[in-house]
């Protein structure tokens, strides 16, 4: 960055002096110092004799080697290091360059000395521009740079002509050397140009002050060259020099690095349109008006002139192709949007910071019956029910500004008929996003066709409302997404376990602690919680990414303070590789198994599902190989389990469950061979032996109007072979059709059209259809209507902390008057206790099965042990239940 400024005052260093003063102008501080260390180099000609040399090079030498240092130190923490790194080798090479130079040749030729060091400045320039940009829009950059260089060309050339060339100061020799020293800073300059012309408006201060360090430098080096012995002009290059390198040490210290929200220049595009004009512009207009002064048009000044033009031409025609491709690519866009939502039966509406109505999809006619363009414009909490209105203004106002997070809001709507539609909204938070700044929401009907209760309307979503994170029926479908990816094999799962956790959902803890997760975590990385007091992270690597992931994690759980004290919690993590053979289920069970010997371990361990768990696995692959033979050897009986009706105390049926005596292994759960069966058509087979035997047995017995319920698997559903089965069984055995209930998981009644017409049918032969496990999978209560549906059962997870938490009573409490209000019989499930039983007999239940009441009972005990119907009476007071006792099988 000396340009050969330092080679004159070396060889000045043997004559007499002479100076003259310079002015100072009032700049900003740093801005400042660097024009006053100038202006002291250049008032070190007032010294008299031979000091005034000495002390001038010494300056000059002084500010190089402080502009080393200061560029060294300030880089690192700049926003492009790598840039100034650069730099500082260009400061270093330009003057090593002038000193070797000022030593070997001749005077007026030691500039050249400093071109090695001009030439680094360019690649200074471009590690600062972005790389992305750059590939973009190579063409238009390629040409403004060409212009820039021409135009400063062209500058330099027609001063040049103006002034030394009139005169016939320097000979060829060095006149030669300066060109080429002006040419190498040309292209910094030029560079210098380009990074004004794109980068953002809080980075373009850098920009102007590298172009000023430029033409400092430019400076420098013609009055270096200028020079013909000691005085005044070699006096100005130093000055000039350590004004360039005080120029450069401000733009290192002005490049700090800028929030993502500041780096959008809002005049960036005028700017970088202009500035090309500009110069060529300036260069032109310099070169017509040296014509009247001297009388004559060089050669050389012609060609600069016509290559400019060329120049200009050409990034005219970038610049148009650009902006054509530009243009289509946004009409493209904005079809593609257009089809989207017009092909979108859920409305799209775009909220701006008032809450007003900016878009919305034609989609809002068919759900409102309301013009789209009567809506724009409008206030969202004009159009919803007054008492909804508050709430669901200062959830929107509160929304987070995290893009990629998405809560959920449900309000009442007036159709243009006058009823009201409860409408659900998923609630994006845009206004942090420069290109959309609007609130997003997704709309959705999801009021019943049937009359509502009263009570409150019970949803359930993917999202966890204690965090606001994904639930473990979102991490389902996430790493089924996964699995389904080509890159599946590079992803892994981490399921974390937090000891100590309050009983309920202690809010602010669980979002303490999912905020320190998040602070953990890289950004490809998903995060979800996938049990009460478990937490589950999808990692985008390796399993040995995935454990340097869950360290960490595991040493976020550190302890929280809270409003009674400080809460001591641990962590244990599991880690599994999500492998593309595998399913979710798989790896999610592989991740759970590492999470429990990890606990097992202690906390704050880390364990991988790997050799440490080969039991486990081994003894799925022998079941899952004897489950083949084990129906031919007679290994699988059934037990039936009483479903008791509390208005009569009786028993109205029973359900057939499947259970195994393995040779080896004795009696394994159904929880553990049943998935092993659904893997395969194995499980269809199963069916239809349950089938088969379940209803033998119970019309063999002597209660004429007992039911039998049968679990049939998703595989046989789909089959397409369940009718002729159900047929076939009810032939053999005689049981009428009004005697069999069918239960069937949730996730079955969202399949293909084929099944739900089979169900259908099923039901008017008289069979009855039963959702089993209701409220534990993709439930979704706009599903329920007009689905060939008779009972729901209540899973037992609706059960826990029934006792002592109001909300899961008001829970049951809403399951069961839904069930009512659609037709329906609701059962409960798993009723373990005398204040369970007699919770919910105080809500109106009826319909109760449990280890409570009565254990699962073999074939022969069918006739004698039934509660009601030969067996104990069913007692009407939770006095003299009977205790519920445990064999090892799930309830």
């Amino acid at each position: 960055m000396t340009s050969g400024a330092l080679a004159a005052p070396m060889r000045a260093m043997a004559a007499p002096t002479r100076s003259g003063p310079a002015a100072v102008r009032t700049l900003s501080r740093p801005l400042l110092l660097a024009v006053l260390a100038a202006c002291a180099t250049l008032s070190a000609g007032l010294l008299p004799g031979r000091t005034a040399v000495t002390v001038a090079v010494t300056v000059n030498f002084l500010a190089v080697l402080g502009a080393l240092v200061l560029l060294t130190r300030t880089g690192r923490r700049s926003a492009h290091p790598a840039g100034w790194r650069w730099y500082t080798a260009s400061v270093a090479v330009g003057a090593g360059g002038a000193m070797a130079a000022a030593s070997v040749l001749p005077w007026g030729q030691t500039a050249l000395g400093s071109v090695p060091g001009q030439l680094l400045v360019v690649v200074a320039i471009l590690r600062m521009l972005d790389r992305a940009s750059l590939r973009a829009a190579r063409a238009q950059v390629a040409t403004m740079f060409a212009l820039f260089v021409i135009a400063d060309l062209l500058t330099v050339h027609t001063l040049y002509h103006l002034t030394i060339a009139r005169d016939g100061v320097l000979p060829l020799s060095e006149t030669v050397a300066l060109f080429a020293l002006l040419a190498s800073i040309a292209l910094g300059t030029g560079f210098s140009l380009v990074l004004i012309a794109v980068c953002p408006a809080a980075q373009r201060p850098v920009g102007w002050l590298l172009f000023a360090s430029q033409v400092a430098t430019a400076l420098a080096g013609a009055c270096s060259s200028l020079a013909s012995g000691p005085g005044l002009v070699q006096y100005l290059a130093c000055g000039l020099s350590v004004l360039g390198l005080g120029l450069l040490v401000v733009a290192c210290h002005a490049d700090r690095p800028q929030p993502t929200a500041d780096r959008r220049g809002a005049d960036g595009s005028t700017l970088g349109a202009m500035l090309p004009h500009a110069t060529a512009l300036a260069g032109g207009s310099l070169l017509l008006l040296s014509v009247p002064v001297t009388g004559t048009l060089t050669i050389f000044g012609t060609t600069l002139g016509v290559l400019g033009l060329g120049a200009l031409l050409a990034h005219q025609v970038v610049s148009w192709r650009t902006q054509q491709r530009l243009t289509t690519e946004l009409q493209r866009s904005e079809a593609y949007f257009r089809t989207l939502v017009r092909g979108s039966a859920d409305p799209v509406l775009i909220l701006d910071d008032q809450l007003q109505v900016q878009w919305v999809s034609p989609a809002i006619t068919a759900l409102l019956g309301l013009d789209p363009q009567r809506i724009v414009g409008s206030s969202i909490a004009a159009a919803v029910h007054p008492d909804d209105a508050p709430g669901l203004v200062a959830a929107l106002n509160s929304t987070s500004g995290d893009a990629s997070e998405t809560k959920t809001r449900t309000a009442r709507v007036r159709h243009l008929d006058g009823r009201w539609r409860l409408i659900q909204s998923q609630v994006r938070d845009l206004r942090g996003d420069p290109d959309v700044g609007a609130l997003v929401l997704y709309c959705r009907d999801v009021s019943a066709s049937a009359p509502q209760p009263a009570e409150p309307v019970v949803t359930f979503s993917t999202s966890d409302p204690a965090t606001g994170l994904p639930n473990r029926s979102a991490l389902t479908q996430r790493l089924a997404a996964t699995l389904r990816a080509p890159s599946a094999g590079s992803a892994s799962l981490i399921v974390l376990g937090v000891d100590g956790l309050p009983a309920g959902d202690d809010v602010a803890v669980l979002r303490e602690l999912t905020t320190r997760f998040a602070r953990a975590l890289r950004g490809d990385d998903w995060l979800a919680r996938s049990g009460v007091s478990e937490f589950a992270v999808l990692v985008s690597g390796t399993v040995a990414d995935a454990e340097v992931i869950a360290g960490r994690l595991v040493a976020a759980v550190e302890p929280v303070a809270t409003g009674n004290g400080t809460l001591r919690l641990t962590a244990a993590a599991g880690v599994t590789p999500v492998d593309a053979d595998a399913d979710a289920g798989e790896a999610l069970r592989g991740g759970d198994l590492a999470l429990r010997s990890a606990r097992a371990a202690g906390p704050g361990r880390v364990r991988r599902h790997s050799d440490a768990l080969r039991i486990t696995q081994q003894r799925e692959e022998t079941l899952r190989t004897d489950l083949d033979r084990a129906l031919a050897e007679g290994q699988l009986r059934l037990v039936y389990q009483p479903v008791v009706d509390l208005a009569l105390h009786r028993t109205v049926s029973v359900e057939a469950l499947l259970r195994w005596r393995h040779p080896v292994y004795g009696e394994v759960s159904p929880a553990e061979f049943v998935p092993l069966a659904e893997e395969s058509a194995l499980i269809t087979e199963l069916g239809r032996w349950v089938l088969a035997e379940a209803t033998a047995t119970v019309a063999a017995l002597p209660h004429q109007d007992l039911a039998v319920a049968v679990n049939v698997s998703a595989r046989h559903v789909r089959s397409g072979e369940l009718v002729s089965d159900v047929l076939q069984a009810l032939g053999s055995s005689g049981l009428s059709a009004s005697r069999l209930v069918l239960e069937i998981t949730e996730s079955v009644l969202l399949d293909d059209e084929h099944v739900t017409d089979d169900l259908a049918a099923l039901r008017r032969l008289g069979v009855r259809i039963a959702v089993d496990d209701f409220g534990t999978g993709w439930s979704s209560l706009a599903y329920l209507v007009g689905l060939p549906i008779d009972v729901l059962k209540m899973d037992r997870q609706f059960l826990a902390d029934v006792e002592t938490d109001p909300q899961r009573r008001a829970l049951c409490s809403s399951v069961l008057h839904l069930g009512t209000s659609l037709g329906l019989v609701v059962v409960v499930e798993g009723v373990e206790t005398a204040t369970e039983l007699q919770l919910l007999r105080d809500m109106g239940h009826r319909f109760i099965q449990g280890y409570l009441l009565a254990r699962p009972l073999d074939r022969a005990a069918l006739t004698a042990q039934l509660p009601g119907l030969g067996g104990a009476p069913v007692p009407t007071s939770a006095s003299g239940l009977p205790r519920a006792a445990d064999d090892g099988l799930p309830r």
